[in-house]
């Protein structure tokens, strides 16, 4: 029987989801090689998705229940239209859960949830609640080990992120349609695009830059009743709402036409030097600490540049990084982190202190909920305030009584290994119950952070 060893912990902690039973022993035969065979491209891991909707017919649904809902005097028929965004907000919630707590390879779903974080596609109204969780199992899933630019392009034109920053109903002034219809230009994809999703405002550009980003990016919207209502609820290109002419971007010119122009501009963006840094500063975050080390950051950047954005190999250089294998717990984890690896280490039922849905609401962060395209926040000062520490040591109490009978000593073993301290350990032995003890566990600095 191997060893719980100390990288064996950190590759489950660290950089997975939680350690399940028995996890931590296995990862500790070969830790790296453990992390490694969980990013192969050529075997990702199959989530189950047959009883969800995809995003076409998500659209759909959202075209036959809900446009024009909301001036209907029919009170049962919006109800029942609310009770059915509600079920299939709450089966996209515990399929996402339950694969967290369940899958094999904690590592390639803890990257799924970075990058859906990164490209946020937040329900805030019924077609964005309808498209969250398709955009992230249709844009996200199936590119995160591939090139930066697939992923890119694959978020950026999914119907999800069109209809969530409003780009399929931006207008070239001077399209066909414009001149027609005087409707304008919406610039929030571009902006966001820029901002958030590749180079930040660190590569210095202008509301002009946006609004020439915006201008290309019209045309790319989602098949409707009245545009491409033979492709309803796909992405497609509709010349007649694209703006003409050459586009002026960050210093470049776009001479292209329609599609291509889009293509070319995300070829640039996404293989721009102030990308890699971003990329690379927002992995090293995620995985190391707040304020990770600099050396990392220039390593991974200069790994993203060298490979042309190749992700798996930037993946392999930061698990290869002497700088993630200390003991030093830097990261707190956020409220979906701590449920799922509560889950992990007690089984579902048990880690969630109410409903499923209730349960994330109760810590403020629910799944596909993002306050902002920004997305949730990855630093410790915005998880672990006063009023946040208390929920959770509430919630660590109503977990605790769900889960009488454990061990708390053998479950800080099985979760946490070596990293769990001896004061962790004393304070649990000391417990007047086996409920308080495992409260403490849960209440731990060591559980608390990764």
């Amino acid at each position: 029987m191997a060893a719980h060893t100390l990288d064996g912990a950190l590759a489950c902690v660290r950089f997975g989801l939680g350690a399940r039973p028995g996890e931590i022993e296995t990862a500790s035969r070969d830790p790296r090689g453990y992390l490694l065979g969980q990013i192969d491209p050529l075997d990702p891991p199959d989530f189950p998705d047959q009883a969800l909707v995809g995003s076409k017919q998500a659209f759909t649904i959202f075209i036959d229940r809900f446009a024009g809902l909301r001036d209907s005097d029919d009170a049962a028929e919006r109800d029942d239209a609310r009770d059915q965004l509600r079920n299939l907000h709450l089966q996209e919630l515990l399929a996402r859960v339950r694969f967290g707590v369940e899958t094999t390879r904690p590592l390639h779903e803890r990257l799924v949830r970075f990058w859906s974080n990164h490209f946020t596609v937040a329900a805030r109204n019924p077609q964005t609640t309808l498209l969250a969780g398709p955009f992230e199992r249709e844009a996200i899933r199936p590119h995160i080990l591939g090139r930066f630019r697939d992923l890119l392009g694959a978020a950026t034109l999914h119907p999800g992120m069109l209809i969530y920053l409003d780009n399929w109903q931006s207008i070239g002034p001077n399209s066909l349609a414009g001149r027609r219809r005087d409707l304008g230009l919406n610039e929030n994809l571009a902006r966001e695009l820029l901002e958030l999703h590749t180079v930040s405002p660190a590569a210095g550009y202008s509301q002009n830059d946006v609004t020439e980003l915006a201008r290309a990016l019209t045309g790319h919207t989602v098949g409707n009743r009245r545009i491409g209502s033979d492709r309803l609820g796909e992405t497609l290109f509709a010349p007649i709402l694209h703006e003409p002419g050459v586009r002026d971007v960050l210093g470049r010119r776009y001479t292209g036409s329609g599609a291509d122009q889009v293509a070319a501009l995300l070829d640039d963006l996404a293989s721009h030097p102030v990308t890699a840094h971003r990329i690379a500063s927002k992995l090293a975050v995620q995985f190391v600490a707040d304020d990770p080390p600099p050396a990392l950051v220039d390593r991974l950047e200069t790994t993203f540049i060298d490979s042309d954005g190749d992700l798996g190999t930037v993946y392999r250089v930061l698990i290869e990084a002497p700088e993630v294998w200390t003991d030093t717990l830097a990261k707190a984890k956020t409220p979906d982190e701590l449920l799922t690896s509560a889950g992990r280490g007690l089984g579902l039922p048990r880690a969630l202190a109410a409903a499923p849905r209730d349960s994330f609401e109760n810590l403020a962060q629910l799944p596909f909920r993002a306050p902002s395209p920004e997305g949730w926040p990855d630093r410790a000062d915005a998880w672990i305030t006063p009023d946040s520490l208390m929920k959770r040591i509430q919630w660590a109490a109503e977990v605790a009584q769900r889960a009488p009978g454990i061990d708390a000593r053998r479950w800080l073993d099985d979760v946490l290994g070596p990293l769990a301290g001896s004061d962790t350990r004393t304070a649990a032995a000391r417990a007047a119950s086996s409920a308080d003890a495992l409260a403490i566990a849960l209440m731990s600095p060591e559980f608390q952070r990764r």
